[in-house]
């Protein structure tokens, strides 16, 4: 294996093969990667086999002495084509180690792609870090309702309920909704809630649903005066999996079970989507891992959701 850092004039060629790639997502693309290209100093890589044909990327920055799959990316780990073997990624691992040292890196940090977004099987690289002796240094718990197969876990009573009190009083769902109109709702309940403020800007989304109108979609839902009393903004990621990146609501909204009207109705549309496998929640955890947020997972299980890994591994070099 050969490999070689990133340059601007490789986007042509990195996009292509995450569209072609067995694991990959929108947010691989460089359009999306590159919005926060401020924050970040990139370091992500290519590889070649050796007739020079590109085999994997690796969406990566360096900090600190240390290389990491994307800090500004929930997962990672290796892109691949349906080519790949565990044989070949092993090759890819060990070409990782021997660039990184040359490089004067201390460790590797490794987000593998989760197995919901994986288009077919793809964790060669699990076994390839065990084998070079990486250690599990995180583990964030996500939560993934099936959309498809013959185990589907049933929705709560209470969840239910919400939706069709939200129906009694009048609430509707907006579709096609404004990110200006739901980003007050995610702030003040961030704040309200968590002190916290969103991982991403305005107008960081607003610039990257600009990019990716077809992956990246605003619902609102209204109440009987048109008030918008909660929302979501959801990641068509790829063929395989739909994520809620952000759903909040206000008080009226939480009181009212417009976060189940639009979770319960969000379901029911990509279940009948042939291609959609998993809606994921997204993880419920505080401390890189080491707390569990409870009520969060608690509701998001009432769904018909069950838990979905979201791992790191560090190899220390």
């Amino acid at each position: 294996m050969n490999l070689r850092r990133y340059t601007a004039s490789d986007q042509s060629a990195w996009d292509n093969f995450v569209a072609g790639s067995r694991n990959g997502t929108f947010l691989f693309l460089r359009g999306y990667m590159d919005y926060h290209a401020d924050r970040f100093t990139d370091h992500s890589l290519l590889f070649f086999d050796d007739r020079q044909r590109l085999v994997a990327l690796l969406p990566a920055n360096e900090s600190d002495g240390e290389l990491y799959s994307h800090q500004g990316l929930t997962y990672g780990g290796f892109i691949l084509s349906e080519k790949a073997t565990v044989v070949s990624v092993m090759q890819l691992l060990e070409a990782l180690i021997a660039y990184s040292r040359s490089q004067g890196f201390r460790k590797i940090h490794y987000k593998p792609m989760p197995t919901i977004y994986q288009m077919c099987p793809s964790e060669e690289d699990l076994y390839a870090l065990w084998y070079f002796g990486a250690k599990q240094e995180r583990c964030l718990i996500s939560t993934a309702v099936p959309l498809r197969g013959d185990v589907q876990p049933e929705v709560e009573r209470r969840r239910r309920r919400g939706m069709i009190k939200a129906e009694d009083l009048g609430l509707t769902i907006q579709t096609e909704a404004s990110l200006e109109t739901f980003w007050p709702i995610m702030e003040q309940n961030l704040y309200d809630t968590y002190k916290a403020t969103p991982v991403h800007s305005l107008a960081e989304m607003q610039l990257l649903q600009s990019r990716f109108p077809r992956q990246i979609r605003c619902l609102l839902v209204r109440n009987h005066k048109h008030e918008a009393v909660a929302g979501a903004v959801v990641y068509e990621a790829n063929s395989r999996a739909v994520h809620v990146q952000y759903g909040h609501a206000t008080p009226e909204g939480k009181e009212s079970g417009a976060l189940d009207l639009l979770y319960l109705s969000l379901i029911d549309y990509y279940r009948s989507q042939s291609r959609i496998g998993f809606f994921d929640f997204g993880t419920s955890n505080e401390q890189q891992g080491r707390v569990l947020n409870e009520n969060l997972i608690a509701q998001k299980t009432g769904f018909g959701g069950r838990g979905v890994a979201y791992q790191c591994y560090c190899l220390d070099l």
